[in-house]
């Protein structure tokens, strides 16, 4: 059947401040029908913010968006929705007490669907699950649910609301390369439905791999719009930060074997359906330690077991856990487990070190101290916008995560744990993380890479583990490192 080419969606001189912030200036751009179109740009850029507006979660301060050449206005996503759009953001939305299926229903309310029989319903989103290859329990707690699990929940909401233009924000941030081949598969199966899917991303090579067209955000300013086959991942990566990125420099350390900085000893433990089985692993000096696996696989009970024991039933937490020196660490989830997102950048540079003599007199807390040293820690980890006062929630996904990093690794750690550490962060920022990462390994750090990032992964780790179904079912030196088999390893394959 013809893919209509008509504009499905077009941006016109659209322009957002927040305060003297300026989100995005004079964006202009157009999407076809029938297309896949990626968003990149650095964090901060304005993409998000774009995408928002389009998704009626923002209104412009200028400019308009029209829809199959249509003029809207959206004053909230209940008026995008029913025009038919859908969004899968990055921070998911979602209710954690609540059952995957009511997540769904509650997002439905209203519509046709919500006027099925329950039994209906369920049906109707195990059909789709199959189609799509998004399996996931319906009856679960969203609570005990792994964040790839999360990731399914919202995009079955969008495909279940019969959405014709979808936007997906770092939609393969939590899947193996075989998982990201059936997803790009089924997008494409999507596309040649009729359906126009805006993808924002991070991964120039899923651009070129995926999508028809790329639009190229820096600085709220729309600097490239192009055709996809008529550009590269050099280009592209030159244009969202405005430089030439530098190849990581000659590693000049060497693991030191006699010196173990932490040991897992048969180490189990579980949560709800989640458990790991006999752990066993040790991180040396000037070592980083990779653990790759598909999300859901034992990587939160993992990281539970090493920094929050009380979350997990004390009668399943079994084995050791032997750390010499200071541990920090990045958590997998900053939002859920890492900030208090409505406080000030300032206060949730503080979480950790609230009785460090630097900022605790004893009595009181050394507030101009705190706010002079978080001033000078943005401007050292170029966290934008340099406002030590903006509240945490209203920085970028990038610029969140970089305050976390470099809350951890100022205190100087010895072992530190990183989990999911450039999870939906742009190249830039993400030069700049591994290199803070190789830095401290250099300098006698070890380190615990937890990403589902296999060429992370491959550019930092000294040993790569594999995680499958709770246990270690796999370890690749360097030498060995291999895409494939590493994913394959991830799928439960040998």
């Amino acid at each position: 059947m013809p893919v209509n080419m008509s504009t499905a969606v077009e941006f016109k001189g659209i322009s957002k401040y927040f305060g003297a912030v300026r989100a995005n200036s004079d964006i202009s751009f157009a999407i076809p029908s029938g297309s896949i179109h990626a968003i990149v740009g650095e964090n901060g850029a304005g993409k998000s913010t774009a995408m928002k507006i389009l998704f009626g979660m923002y209104q412009p301060d200028g400019g308009e968006i029209l829809i199959h050449g249509n003029p809207v206005t959206f004053e909230t996503p209940i008026d995008a929705m029913a025009a038919g759009i859908g969004m899968v953001h990055q921070h998911f939305m979602l209710a954690e007490p609540f059952t995957a299926l009511d997540n769904i229903l509650l997002q439905q309310k209203g519509s046709a669907f919500s006027l099925l029989p329950r039994t209906e319903q369920r049906q109707r989103l195990n059909d789709i699950a199959s189609r799509y290859g998004f399996h996931v329990d319906l009856d679960a707690k969203v609570e005990d649910l792994s964040v790839g699990e999360q990731q399914r929940i919202e995009i079955l909401k969008i495909l279940s609301q019969d959405s014709k233009i979808l936007i997906l924000d770092e939609p393969t941030a939590v899947l193996t390369p075989q998982e990201v081949q059936e997803l790009f598969a089924n997008l494409r199966k999507l596309k040649a439905e009729g359906k126009t899917i805006l993808i924002i991303t991070h991964k120039l090579k899923e651009v070129m791999a995926l999508s028809d067209a790329v639009t190229i955000f820096r600085a709220g300013r729309m600097v490239a719009h192009k055709a996809t086959r008529e550009t590269s991942v050099e280009e592209l990566a030159e244009l969202m930060v405005g430089r030439c990125l530098q190849n990581p420099k000659e590693r000049t350390s060497s693991v030191d074997p006699n010196h173990v900085l932490l040991n897992f000893e048969n180490l189990s433990a579980a949560m709800g359906n989640h458990r790991i089985e006999n752990i066993s692993l040790k991180v040396h000096a000037r070592e980083v330690v990779g653990v790759a696996g598909v999300e859901g696989n034992g990587q939160d009970i993992l990281i539970r077991a090493l920094l929050d024991q009380k979350s997990l039933n004390k009668h399943s937490l079994e084995g050791q856990v032997l750390c010499e020196g200071k541990l920090q660490a990045f958590p997998e989830d900053r939002l859920r487990f890492g900030v208090l997102p409505s406080r000030p950048v300032y206060e949730n540079f503080l979480l950790g070190q609230q009785r460090s003599g630097l900022f605790n007199s004893g009595l009181l807390l050394k507030t101009r101290a705190l706010i002079e040293r978080t001033r000078e820690i943005m401007k050292e980890y170029d966290v934008r916008p340099h406002d030590e006062h903006l509240p945490f929630e209203k920085l970028s996904g990038g610029n969140q995560q970089k305050l976390v990093v470099a809350r951890a690794l100022t205190q100087k750690p010895d072992v530190i744990i990183a989990a999911q550490p450039t999870r939906g962060v742009d190249i830039g920022a993400i030069e700049f993380i591994h290199n803070e990462l190789r830095r401290c390994r250099d300098e006698g750090a070890g380190v615990l890479l937890i990403s589902s990032e296999l060429d992370e992964l491959m550019a930092l780790s000294d040993r790569i583990v594999v995680l499958y179904k709770g246990h270690l079912v796999a370890e690749f030196t360097r030498s060995a490192f291999n895409e494939i088999s590493l994913g394959k390893a991830m799928g439960g394959g040998h």
